[in-house]
C-alpha cells in the first residue's frame, strides 16, 4: 500500500509540470506585479507534496547548519524550504532516483496573455559554499514556467543546481529532478559558485506577438550585482500568442537541501502608459470572427502616476456563441506612442461562468467621426474560449488620446 501511495504522489508531482491548480494570493494578479519578500506572510507560495515553506527572521539559526545566522537578503524576514521527507522515485539510466518535491508560487495568478515587452521572474537564494563542500551532490531545481494562450502548461525553464567539493555547480535546461537534469552537464555551460552569499535567479521572458519566445536565465551575485552565468533557452515551436501565453508557476521541482533560504520572489507586471485615455462611443459594434454581431462600450484611463480606471462591456448576440461580458477591473492600459493603438487588460465576469476571468481588448483609432475610417476592436476571453478577432467597426467610434 505504501508503494502505491508513493507512486500516486509521484504521478501527482510529475503532473504539476502540466497543470498546477490556480490559487488566490494577496498580491496583484497578472498583469499587475507580484512581489513577496516574506516580511508579513508567504502569500502566493504553497506547500507541495512533502516540500514546505516557512518564514524565519533575519539571522535565523538553522537546525542543520545551512546558511545559519545569515541576514535576510532584504528586510527582516526571509523564507526557508523544508525538505520532502518521503520522496518519490523516478527511473533513469542510473537506476531509481529520489524526487524530493519542493514548494511553488503562482506569482499571484496564472495568465494566458504574454504581456507587451515581456516580463521577468526573480527569486533570491542563499548559496552556502561551506555547507555544500561537506554535503556532496545535494540538488535543487528552480523552474519558472510559461502557459499556453488557453491557460494550460506549455514549458518549464529550469536552473539546475548541485553541490560539489568547491561549492555549487549550476546550469540550465527545460527539465528538472535527477531523472531529467544534471547540473554539471558539460553541454549546458555549467558555472561554479565558490563564494557564499545571496544570488538572484532571474528568468527574462522576451519576444513579440507572432514571434518566437526566448528565455534568458541569469544568475546574479546580489552583493556585487555581478552576472555569474547566463543561459538562453528557446524552442522554435514556442510562438507568442499562438502556442505561448503568459506566466505559469515558479517551482522548486526538486529540493534536497533542508532549510534552503530564499527571499524576494517577484514577477514583473505590465506597465500602463501614463496619461493614456480611451473612449468608445456611438454604439460600437462589430461582426465577430464567428460571424455573430457583437456590441461593446466603455472607457479606460491612466493617471499621470500610472493608476488605471474605467469600465468595459461586450455582448456577442449569437447565435453561434452568446457571450455577456462585464469588466470588474481595468488593470493595465498600454497605448502606442502615436495613440493609434492600445491594449486593455483586466478581469471580468462572463455570464454562465463562475469566478473572475482574464480579458484583453485590442483597439485601433484610425480616424474620427465618419463610419468606415477603419477603427478596430477585438476582445479575447480565454476562460470562455472566446476571441472576436480584431475587427473593423460596423458602427461607433474609438478615440485614443
Amino acid at each position: 500500500m505504501r508503494r502505491l501511495l508513493r507512486q500516486a504522489r509521484l504521478l501527482t508531482a510529475l503532473a504539476l509540470f502540466f497543470a498546477l491548480p490556480t490559487f488566490v494570493a494577496s498580491a496583484a494578479p497578472p498583469p499587475g506585479e507580484y512581489f513577496n519578500g516574506f516580511e508579513v506572510n508567504t502569500a502566493g507560495w504553497f506547500n507541495f507534496s512533502g516540500g514546505t515553506i516557512h518564514r524565519e527572521a533575519s539571522g535565523y539559526a538553522s537546525g542543520n547548519g545551512y546558511a545559519t545566522g545569515v541576514p535576510s537578503a532584504a528586510g527582516n524576514w526571509h523564507a526557508r524550504l523544508g525538505i520532502d521527507q518521503n520522496p518519490d522515485t523516478c527511473a533513469s539510466g542510473g537506476g531509481p532516483q529520489p524526487v524530493h518535491s519542493g514548494p511553488f508560487t503562482n506569482w499571484g495568478g496564472y495568465s494566458s496573455f504574454f504581456p507587451p515587452g515581456g516580463y521577468f521572474t526573480r527569486v533570491d537564494v542563499y548559496l552556502d559554499v561551506a555547507w555544500a563542500a561537506t554535503h556532496f551532490d545535494r540538488r535543487f531545481d528552480w523552474s519558472s514556467a510559461i502557459s499556453t494562450p488557453s491557460g494550460n502548461h506549455r514549458r518549464d525553464f529550469v536552473f539546475n543546481v548541485g553541490t560539489e567539493p568547491t561549492g555549487f555547480v549550476i546550469s540550465a535546461s527545460n527539465n528538472g529532478n535527477r531523472c531529467g537534469a544534471f547540473p554539471a552537464n558539460p553541454g549546458r555551460m555549467p558555472v561554479h559558485v565558490m563564494t557564499s552569499g545571496w544570488y538572484t535567479f532571474e528568468h527574462g521572458f522576451t519576444g513579440v506577438a507572432g514571434g518566437p519566445l526566448a528565455v534568458i536565465l541569469r544568475l546574479i551575485q546580489k552583493s556585487t550585482s555581478t552576472t555569474v552565468g547566463t543561459w538562453l533557452l528557446a524552442d522554435p515551436s514556442d510562438i507568442i500568442g499562438t502556442t505561448v501565453g503568459g506566466n505559469r508557476y515558479g517551482w522548486f521541482v526538486q529540493n534536497e537541501i533542508d532549510e534552503l533560504a530564499i527571499d524576494n520572489s517577484q514577477r514583473t507586471g505590465v506597465v500602463s502608459t501614463p496619461g493614456c485615455e480611451i473612449k468608445i462611443s456611438d454604439g460600437g459594434w462589430i461582426t465577430a470572427l464567428n460571424t455573430d454581431k457583437a456590441t461593446f462600450g466603455g472607457n479606460a484611463k491612466v493617471s499621470a502616476n500610472g493608476e488605471t480606471s474605467g469600465n468595459q462591456t461586450y455582448h456577442d448576440h449569437g447565435p453561434v456563441q452568446t457571450v455577456d461580458f462585464k469588466a470588474l477591473t481595468v488593470d493595465a492600459v498600454i497605448c502606442d506612442d502615436d495613440r493609434e493603438g492600445a491594449e486593455i487588460y483586466g478581469t471580468g465576469t462572463v455570464e454562465g461562468l463562475p469566478g473572475e476571468h482574464e480579458y484583453r481588448i485590442r483597439l485601433e483609432d484610425n480616424g474620427e467621426g465618419v463610419l468606415g475610417t477603419g477603427d478596430k476592436y477585438g476582445i479575447t476571453i480565454p476562460a470562455a474560449a472566446y476571441a472576436s478577432g480584431d475587427q473593423t467597426l460596423g458602427g461607433g467610434n474609438i478615440q485614443i488620446r
